[in-house]
């Protein structure tokens, strides 16, 4: 039994801590990683996509876990990774039949605009602020990062290397990436959809839940429901009261998620699999 975790932008695996300690600690095998361009991960040669973290996700799950039930747990992007493995890759979806998690995601594209409440505005002008320079004047956004203190979550410092067998706090998911490969992947965020793909997901019955924080102000409310409409079949959590978009570690979402991951875990242990091969850890 195998739960993979995929984080999302400008986070690391560290994002998932809680689930990892509480889950291991259940007997539970984890697999967590560093999406390309964060943390520990290179950004390797193919552009840099929602599609090609998809292919990445597809990559670990056959690498890490052959055989084997299986949980699939994705975080904002992370999830959006997961859906279009299943938009992409659906014999993978229709062989494995995980048992999915989508927590604070979406099937559409990333907004600059989460509301219509005047702060919804406000923060859209914010966020529009720093993402035009950081798409269109990337060499003047690393002259402005390498001047930011050490510890600042946008401070460029390529020469950092995170020691030990952990992933690097979250603030350190893009200290070594510059900002043109940040940019690249914030315009695919920017253009992404697996809306009207995701039929090898919504067939899964009973094996696919969403859940979203109240208060989440990158993936509105209106997102999440654009999602359970495109999945059906799926379980759809009432937001959780006071939470926000970073569920995983949010103070009062993190025990949902963990909640959530325990019981999808549980579910597909007991679910008929065929017999894994002599010697295969689970």
């Amino acid at each position: 039994m195998t739960v993979i975790l995929s984080h999302g932008f400008l986070m690391t695996a560290d994002v998932w801590r809680l689930q990892a300690r509480e889950l291991s600690a259940g007997g539970v095998r984890v697999v967590r990683y560093d999406q390309r361009a964060h943390g520990n991960s290179v950004p390797g040669r193919a552009a840099l996509t929602v599609d090609r973290l998809g292919a990445d996700l597809a990559h670990v799950v056959d690498a890490t876990t052959p055989h084997g039930p299986i949980v699939l747990a994705g975080h904002s992007m992370g999830g959006m990774a997961a859906l279009t493995v299943a938009a992409r890759q659906p014999e993978l979806i229709r062989r494995r039949r995980p048992h999915v998690a989508l927590i604070s995601t979406a099937c559409s594209r990333a907004q600059l605009v989460p509301g219509n409440h005047p702060l919804h505005w406000i923060k859209a002008a914010a966020r529009a602020g720093y993402s035009y320079p950081l798409c269109w004047l990337p060499p003047a956004a690393d002259v402005a990062r390498r001047r930011l203190p050490s510890r600042h979550p946008w401070a460029l410092r390529p020469e950092t290397q995170h020691g030990g067998d952990t992933p690097p706090p979250s603030r350190q998911a893009i200290r070594r990436t510059p900002t043109a490969q940040i940019a690249q992947l914030w315009k695919s965020l920017r253009t992404y959809t697996t809306a009207e793909m995701l039929h090898a997901l919504d067939a899964l019955a009973g094996h696919v839940e969403i859940v979203t924080g109240e208060l989440d102000d990158w993936i509105p409310l209106s997102q999440t429901h654009e999602l359970a409409q495109q999945l059906p079949k799926a379980r759809m959590h009432e937001p959780v009261i006071g939470a926000g978009h970073r569920l995983p570690t949010d103070r009062v979402g993190h025990a949902a998620v963990t909640q959530v991951l325990n019981r999808m875990a549980e579910a597909a242990l007991r679910a008929p699999a065929s017999a894994a091969p002599r010697g295969e850890r689970t």
